[in-house]
């Protein structure tokens, strides 16, 4: 998969809105702990194309997941600061574990209202390399020509977009969507052309403990 302008716009932001000089002050809070649920379907489609033309070609590969996230105790401006890590069993059309880690950076309650939109960045390590993440050379139907072999790792890079909504009745649960990326970041986990990792459209639950 290709590393889209989203995860360079992540990494800008978490350079210039959590530069490392202020990373001895953060500490992270004794409460707020909160479980996180959420499952997804596979898609071929890469990750602009889902997040700004909601474009999607579903395959049928699923994922469960369960984790934990915690608010750290820093906040700059409209953007809060967070740590998740979770656990994900794929099931069909890959059969692995997989878990991931990764600091969060989100818009909370924008104007006031119940929607908070967040972007996560962190490693994601499987417990084999996804077969689906791997592609050899030829025609594919669905795809057309793949003129080069696509080969995957088990330890990439972990991403996710997220938008999100407070319910009304308990102010802190949350029901989210999330897309579910694994990139390969130009070669630096896997050959750079093209680049490897997978896409999940996920829905789910959070709430605090």
């Amino acid at each position: 998969m290709k590393l889209t302008k989203i995860a360079i716009l992540t990494f800008l932001l978490s350079i210039f809105f959590f530069p490392f000089q202020f990373l001895g002050s953060v500490s992270i809070p004794k409460e707020n702990w909160n479980v996180v649920l959420y499952g997804g379907i596979f898609t071929t489609t890469d990750l602009i194309p889902i997040v700004f033309r909601q474009k999607t070609d579903y395959k049928e590969s699923y994922i469960g997941t369960i984790g934990v996230s915690r608010p750290l105790d820093y906040r700059i401006r409209w953007f809060d600061f967070l740590w998740e890590t979770n656990i994900t069993k794929h099931f069909s059309g890959m059969n692995h574990w997989e878990t991931n880690t990764f600091y969060i950076v989100k818009m909370n309650r924008i104007y006031d209202s119940p929607i908070s939109i967040s972007l996560g960045e962190g490693l994601s390590l499987a417990s084999e390399n996804p077969k689906l993440e791997n592609k050899a050379k030829g025609y594919y139907w669905e795809s057309g020509l793949q003129k080069d072999a696509i080969e995957s790792r088990a330890l990439l890079n972990y991403m996710m977009v997220e938008i999100s909504t407070y319910l009304p009745i308990e102010r802190k649960a949350e029901l989210f969507l999330r897309i579910h990326h694994r990139s390969g970041v130009f070669g630096l986990y896997c050959p750079p052309d093209p680049n490897c990792g997978s896409n999940f459209v996920s829905y789910g639950l959070r709430t605090a403990f």
